[in-house]
């Protein structure tokens, strides 16, 4: 029951986190990404914005951009927004969330002193087009892994899509896709 509430509370708060995210004005980034990190609990002082200059510095190989941190010192999780902005098929929107992941955490690891015993959460958000065939940026991912067991995973030993998504399903607590991604 415990781990039911911890993952409603979760999901309130990325629900809060996207819905800030998906308000950022397009042209304005930089000052909109300063917004979120500075509404971030005080509990690890700078490490959001450590973080998000170091993975910010360069692109990622998926497409896939870092949009904003937060650290929430209710579920003891630091949560990474994730965003793609070009969309060709789900398979490729699965497999370019999974892979931004990979990309993400040696940068993750390397911070042990602040993050060991926390839960590492990534949100991921896509355009996808309405009922009326206008585009719109929605939540399409969301997985959740303690900081310790993931500094024991071989990051590297993954090289194909199929198993780097059956990592996720053995080691992650929780992986969410949405419906319209879940499959082609």
């Amino acid at each position: 029951m415990t781990s039911v509430l911890k993952i409603c509370i979760g999901l309130a708060i990325v629900i809060i986190l996207l819905t800030t995210v998906t308000t950022i004005d397009k042209d304005n980034t930089l000052d909109s990404l300063g917004a979120m990190v500075g509404s971030a609990q005080p509990e690890i002082p700078n490490i959001e914005e450590n973080l998000m200059s170091e993975l910010t510095e360069t692109p990622l190989d998926s497409g896939v951009n870092v949009v904003g941190i937060s650290y929430y010192e209710d579920i003891d999780a630091i949560v990474i927004g994730l965003e793609k902005k070009t969309y060709s098929n789900n398979e490729h929107l699965r497999n370019s969330m999974v892979s931004s992941i990979f990309e993400i955490m040696p940068i993750v690891l390397d911070h042990h002193e602040e993050l060991g015993g926390k839960k590492i959460v990534f949100t991921g958000s896509s355009i996808a087009l309405n009922a009326r065939g206008s585009q719109t940026m929605m939540k399409i991912f969301h997985t959740e892994i303690q900081f310790d067991v993931a500094s024991q995973i071989d990051w590297n030993g993954y090289t194909d899509h199929g198993s780097k998504e059956q990592l996720l399903t053995d080691h992650f607590e929780y992986v969410w896709w949405h419906a319209k991604i879940k499959s082609d």
